[in-house]
């Protein structure tokens, strides 16, 4: 039997064609947008900015060059895998999380209730560390809700995050283990 840091690993996530990063390394810090919450009803108060610099996007390599693929820990634990990014800098060891807009983003490291992910492969079948034997493997990956990532358009922002999403709109990931049976 195996434990969770035999099935825990480094590794990077990448997406064809595109970078897969923080936004804030992809297009530069800060990374502000103003939040347009309206419903289409009476608007009162001031559009708010905020700083997405911690959130996970994409970037077609067109537009940003080849850049060094998102490296990240995949820490397994009873519900799934707590992911942490592995970057130098201001994100390095915070959680994936997700925020009212379902936007995946870099949070603390202490989170008290960490967004858990299932790995799945090409068949659909639930995979770990220790079930992925080949280095380079194409996955999906879902929340502990159920709902897989994918891309989306936030309104006011001229970014693609990555995101909940649903099964039409699913990313494939492409994943590089670097390291095996990593301890937190």
């Amino acid at each position: 039997m195996t434990n969770d840091t035999q099935k825990s690993f480094i590794a990077t996530l990448q997406v064809p064609n595109y970078n897969l990063d923080l936004l804030g390394t992809l297009y530069g810090q800060p990374v502000m947008v103003t939040d347009l919450l309206g419903s289409g009803g009476v608007f009162s108060g001031r559009p708010q900015t905020r700083d997405d610099s911690g959130a996970i996007g994409i970037q077609p390599h067109a537009n940003g060059g080849v850049k060094a693929p998102l490296k990240l820990y995949f820490r397994h634990t009873a519900k799934g895998y707590e992911i942490h990014i592995r970057h130098t800098g201001k994100y390095d060891r915070h959680r994936l999380a997700k925020n009212h807009l379902d936007t995946i983003y870099a949070r603390s490291p202490t989170l008290k209730d960490p967004l858990a992910f299932t790995l799945l492969s090409q068949q659909n079948a639930s995979v770990t560390g220790d079930t992925l034997l080949e280095r380079h493997t194409l996955i999906t990956l879902k929340t502990h809700n159920n709902r897989p990532l994918g891309i989306k358009k936030v309104k006011g922002s001229p970014y693609h995050y990555l995101a909940e999403t649903d099964e039409r709109n699913k990313m494939v990931f492409l994943l590089t283990i670097l390291e095996r049976n990593v301890p937190y």
